[in-house]
């Protein structure tokens, strides 16, 4: 009997005994046919680190299976049939040959855990927006420059981690996630973090984002009521004084010389591509009837623009009611939602060693805030 042979009676032997298969780092190439016969009753098989390089179809006869771990593989695809699998929770993709998501996941609506890590991937399917208990979703390691805005939409989602890729910015839809409770962003290319505050109680992890350089007093709050409470060390002390990209980002130069302690020079925030205009305080416009026409149509059907299946019109106007405000008015009496349009004021805080920025839907709003109580110092910009 050679060794192949006694492999296959000790993989039966398991099979029968148990419903738990520990099989990682075994140097398996394709998975034994006696699964499909004697594996019925499996509810975990874990193959990590081999060399499968195929999925055979008849992996949806494990009618048991919940949890499935396929990490350090070769796998470039996965069968459609991988698709019925009604009773699969848990599933690890990391660290294979993945360019896009495959077909046969795409439909696996009552997954919890989704690992996608360490692939070649930079697009998330329309489909995973119907993954309503998906309450993970991890995409490290990979080449996504952006995230899609429906993943605010996935009710269930706890934790989105995304470290190690290229992101620029992250959705302002994710502010709206109901149950959102961690967000990893660290190591990416991140401008700026959302300016409005979560609707959940969620932390953002974003160390070794060396173009971020401020962020919004609202997450800040958030933060801080959280408990999280050692901001100095947190955050990078070095402002990263970004050179000035493109003439439809709104980017404020902030005179950093009254902060004689911990600043000098100028220092430049580069603001989301959705801020079209930026007023001081002093300023007395009134908002546009473009972005005022936004605030009432999204406050006046809040609950159908937090409806992923209602599809956005192709245009800018539709894009920015479903993606959502990209902040909400800071002063108590008001909570206006912003889309495009803000009066901004910037400083600096004890809490922190980043630059702060604060947004209004109105120069009243602004000038009727209260920065000494909040322990915000205020600087000039231009």
């Amino acid at each position: 009997m050679d060794r192949h042979e006694r492999d296959l009676m000790d993989y039966t032997k398991e099979m029968m005994e148990k419903k738990i298969l520990h099989w990682n780092y075994r140097g398996i190439t394709e998975l034994p046919i006696s699964l499909r016969d004697k594996g019925t009753a499996i509810e975990e098989l874990y193959l990590k680190e081999n060399k499968i390089t195929v999925i055979p179809p008849w992996i949806y006869q494990l009618t048991n299976l919940t949890n499935l771990y396929l990490a350090g593989n070769k796998l470039k695809n996965l069968p459609e049939e991988f698709s019925v699998m009604e009773r699969l929770k848990v599933l690890d993709l990391s660290d294979n040959d993945l360019k896009v998501v495959p077909e046969g996941l795409k439909r696996l609506k009552t997954l919890r855990e989704l690992i996608l890590d360490d692939n070649s991937l930079c697009q998330l399917p329309l489909d995973i927006a119907d993954f309503e208990e998906l309450e993970k979703l991890s995409l490290c390691g990979n080449n996504f420059v952006s995230l899609p805005e429906w993943l605010g939409s996935l009710n269930k989602l706890q934790r989105l981690l995304v470290d190690n890729n290229f992101l620029e910015e992250l959705p302002n839809r994710l502010t709206l996630a109901q149950s959102l409770e961690i967000v990893s962003v660290c190591s990416n290319r991140l401008k700026h973090l959302p300016l409005n505050s979560f609707v959940s109680p969620t932390m953002i992890y974003f160390s070794c984002n060396s173009n971020l350089n401020y962020i919004s007093y609202s997450l800040l709050s958030q933060f801080l009521e959280l408990g999280w409470n050692d901001g100095k060390s947190f955050f990078p002390r070095n402002l990263n004084i970004s050179e000035m990209m493109s003439n439809r980002v709104l980017q404020l130069s902030v005179d950093l010389s009254m902060e004689k302690e911990n600043f000098n020079g100028t220092a430049v925030v580069r603001l989301p591509r959705q801020l079209i205009r930026v007023f001081r305080m002093e300023n007395r416009e009134p908002p546009s009837l473009w972005e005022l026409s936004l605030r009432c149509l999204f406050s006046n059907n809040y609950e159908n623009y937090l409806n992923i299946s209602i599809c956005p019109k192709p245009d800018m106007f539709h894009s920015l009611l479903f993606n959502g405000p990209l902040c909400i008015c800071l002063n108590n009496q008001c909570h206006q939602p912003m889309f495009t349009e803000a009066w901004a004021a910037v400083g600096t805080s004890e809490e922190i060693s980043l630059l702060i920025v604060l947004l209004f839907c109105s120069q009243r709003c602004s000038q009727t805030f209260d920065f000494l109580s909040h322990g915000i110092k205020v600087l000039p910009w231009r």
